[in-house]
């Protein structure tokens, strides 16, 4: 059931990847309704991979963007 996953498994780690300039931040941006995601259409390695965007109405995804 869904319940013995979220035991198991209680946040899920979504990374968005793509080529640079594809929308990926701004995709994270309106899927999510994160405003903390640089967008940069002209320069590349703006994104950290290693940081966790979390939005306060589910806490249960956690996402990652790449560059």
């Amino acid at each position: 059931t869904s319940s013995d996953v979220l035991q198991i498994c209680p946040r899920f780690r979504l990374l968005v990847i793509g080529k640079t300039g594809v929308g990926k931040s701004s995709l994270i941006q309106q899927a999510f309704g994160i405003n903390d995601v640089h967008v940069s259409e002209y320069r590349r390695g703006e994104a950290d991979i290693d940081k966790e965007f979390i939005a306060p109405e589910n806490q249960r995804f956690v996402l990652h963007d790449s560059e």
